[in-house]
């Protein structure tokens, strides 16, 4: 009776190398990436802005999912460190929550002390998360108390949360709309909160990128700060990012010149929806504002 003839070593080794890059890429993807923060640095140039804010610091963070998928530790961790970089302005464009439950507001509120604070002033919005309620199992369902006592929560900490609402910091003027899947969105009222700050210096919250494409922006030339997409959490070479939650799928990450004269960052955010990342890791953002 005669045996299974031997497997070549050549091919033994190629099966063992294939599964132990497999192995390695899932780990990386799953325990490493999604809590290898990396901080950016970039020059934004803001027409008409005062020589007094020439090279002021902005920090714009997003997407802290904050809940059962995105370790307490970490979120805190990330929030001390942008504390600690002293930034003039604080920018942070939504998703703060996981979901609009109960449990999630308890978990944000408990947050809260350690949200970042610009020495001049901060200011944000809420993402499509803020206003979810998971709980439901229906993606069309809305939590409305929720999102109104979590914006309350903010405001028990100085921090505005801007819903088609400007406010004004040492002569740069912020506008923050409302989310576009789940916020009520609305293109006259998004087109009057831009209009607003249309004529100065000034920055645009807005949390999904989608936005920068709709006819609500006529003469607006400066920034829009934007976040969501969290770099589509995993990119390929060749392939870029598979799965966006845009129509628009050049929308990643970075920094992205629109036609209609506006320019818009993309944040990849703190956070995540699902605990894997592959070369799209977690980001702050710096930005040092310039006078144009």
């Amino acid at each position: 009776m005669h045996g299974r003839p031997p497997q070549p070593a050549r091919r033994r080794f190629l099966k063992r190398s294939f599964a132990g890059g497999v192995l390695g890429l899932g780990v990386y993807a799953f325990g490493i990436e999604p809590r290898w923060l990396e901080v950016t640095s970039h020059e934004i140039q803001i027409p008409g802005l005062d020589s007094r804010l020439d090279g002021a610091t902005a920090v714009h963070f997003s997407d802290t999912h904050i809940g059962s998928r995105v370790g307490d530790d970490y979120i805190r961790r990330q929030l001390n460190y942008i504390s600690s970089l002293q930034p003039d302005f604080v920018f942070f464009t939504g998703d703060f929550l996981d979901c609009a439950s109960d449990w999630h507001r308890e978990k944000g509120r408990q947050m809260l002390p350690s949200f970042p604070k610009g020495k001049i002033g901060t200011a944000c919005v809420f993402g499509n998360h803020d206003y979810l309620d998971s709980d439901r199992h229906d993606r069309k369902i809305v939590s409305g108390e929720v999102t109104r006592s979590l914006q309350e929560d903010f405001a028990e900490h100085d921090i505005k949360i801007l819903i088609d609402e400007t406010v004004e910091f040492d002569g740069l003027r912020i506008a923050g709309l409302r989310d576009y899947w789940y916020g009520g969105f609305n293109n006259r009222s998004a087109a009057k909160a831009i209009a607003k700050v249309s004529d100065g210096p000034s920055i645009v919250l807005s949390h999904n990128p989608d936005t920068a494409d709709l006819p609500i922006w006529k003469n607006y030339n400066s920034w829009v700060l934007s976040g969501h997409t969290h770099g589509g959490q995993c990119t390929f070479p060749l392939l870029g990012a598979p799965i966006l939650p845009v129509k628009n799928k050049d929308y990643v990450s970075g920094k992205y010149e629109i036609e209609a004269g506006h320019r818009m960052f993309i944040n990849r955010g703190i956070g995540h929806t699902h605990r894997v990342r592959f070369m799209a890791r977690p980001e702050i953002t710096v930005l040092t504002l310039r006078s144009s």
